[in-house]
């Protein structure tokens, strides 16, 4: 039976992905935070893997209710990288990957608050001690931070030329780029603004195109001799 290969001279891209993430649609719907978005593409060169992904939507968080507080951030983000995959490249679109990332993300927030954070005994009337001051009750600001990422993840082909990837993540070094008097609950493609650091994941459906042909394997024949 032939084999799909790719032959050992080949440089030029191999296979074009395009992926759109469950997790981070389905999360959103699930927990009622907002519609979050994001979009997968890449090509590898042999085992050089050449990723970028956009996402955008909102996050927001509605707890007026419990703690008077109210945090709703929407914005886009978008990631850059390489990788390298350990496995033998193949027509069959599997990968082992380890790689980094540069991520970038725009996001404007609004918050709203009607208390402090409680600190005093429970006999004690909530409303006098703990109300905001009015400064803090509509607070609203844009900002533009970026980070970095190491990612290790994996690509398995389901049928024809539909596969299924994940990828885990290490985000760190966040800088936000312009000065804020307040930070936004979460900020997009990151996740809680007060973190130095973070991790995710992302769990894709693929559609992998595929640019080169595939190259049967040598078939052996075996020689009948006179015994």
């Amino acid at each position: 039976m032939a084999n799909s290969k790719i032959q050992k001279k080949t440089v030029w891209p191999i296979t074009l992905y395009f992926g759109v993430d469950l997790v981070k649609t389905c999360t959103g719907w699930y927990q009622k935070t907002g519609n979050m978005y994001e979009i997968n593409g890449s090509i590898d060169i042999r085992n050089v893997l050449l990723d970028v992904d956009y996402g955008f939507g909102e996050i927001q968080y509605d707890k007026r209710k419990l703690k008077g507080s109210f945090s709703h951030t929407d914005g886009h983000y978008f990631r850059i990288g390489f990788g390298y995959n350990f496995l033998t490249p193949t027509l069959d679109y599997n990968q082992f990957f380890i790689g980094m990332r540069y991520a970038r993300s725009f996001f404007s927030f609004r918050l709203k608050s009607d208390k402090l954070q409680c600190n005093h005994e429970p006999s004690k009337d909530c409303k006098p001690i703990c109300t905001a001051p009015i400064v803090f009750r509509n607070l609203k600001g844009s900002g533009v931070a970026h980070w970095w990422e190491l990612v290790v993840g994996g690509k398995v082909r389901l049928v024809s030329i539909a596969s299924i990837g994940c990828a885990a993540r290490y985000k760190f070094g966040k800088k936000i780029e312009n000065k804020l008097d307040v930070l936004p609950f979460d900020m997009p493609g990151f996740g809680l603004s007060e973190s130095k650091d973070a991790f995710g994941y992302s769990l894709y459906i693929i559609v992998a195109i595929p640019l080169q042909k595939s190259r049967p394997s040598a078939k052996i024949y075996s020689v009948p001799t006179r015994g």
